[in-house]
């Protein structure tokens, strides 16, 4: 009889822990590449470009065409640890104006950013693989910005997702849209 109600309460447990809601794509995520330290107002986030085979390996941790959006309070420093794990091609990565889906530049180099030291090295050409670089600046702006690579064609082939400074924000976090392919998590 003791087996039995074991046995019963474990299928009760496992049948509570299936129905149990996964988080909703739109929330407010805090992935595993994103760590904040909200004493200090600094977040630090692992950006690797081609992270999968999404949109042809042109991708920030597997998300394009403005399906992620990262949010930072105003006046936190950012550090972006950008990483091109494409094997293809070079990538970098601006912190830009919003631009319109039809209206994206050919290539992103430094008079394209908007935010000071906001993007990598050699931006309009990109970093080759496994080339990494370290990103710092402070988001004292608040507005909607693009991350996009600024490689010739990239950012018009879809390498590129949203950036929000955000004076309302108390703590960065992610945002996914519904109809997104899987990113890193």
């Amino acid at each position: 009889m003791l087996g039995r109600l074991a046995g019963a309460a474990a299928l009760l447990v496992s049948l509570l822990l299936v129905a149990a809601p996964a988080p909703a794509q739109g929330d407010h995520l805090m992935p595993s590449w994103m760590k904040a330290d909200a004493a200090a107002k600094h977040v630090t986030l692992d950006v690797v470009a081609g992270f999968n085979a999404n949109n042809g390996a042109l991708n920030f941790n597997g998300y394009y065409t403005g399906d992620m959006t990262v949010v930072v309070p105003v006046g936190w420093s950012v550090d972006i640890h950008f990483k091109n794990n494409d094997a293809m091609l070079p990538h970098s990565l601006l912190v830009t104006k919003p631009y319109a889906k039809e209206h994206f530049p050919e290539h992103a180099g430094v008079e394209a950013v908007a935010i000071p030291r906001a993007y990598t090295d050699n931006p309009d050409q990109g970093i080759p693989s496994p080339g990494t670089d370290t990103v710092t600046f402070v988001a004292t702006t608040p507005g909607d910005y693009d991350f996009l690579c600024g490689a010739p064609g990239h950012a018009q082939a879809g390498m590129w997702t949203r950036f929000i400074v955000d004076a309302a924000a108390t703590q960065p976090y992610v945002t996914v849209a519904p109809e997104a392919e899987a990113g890193r998590p």
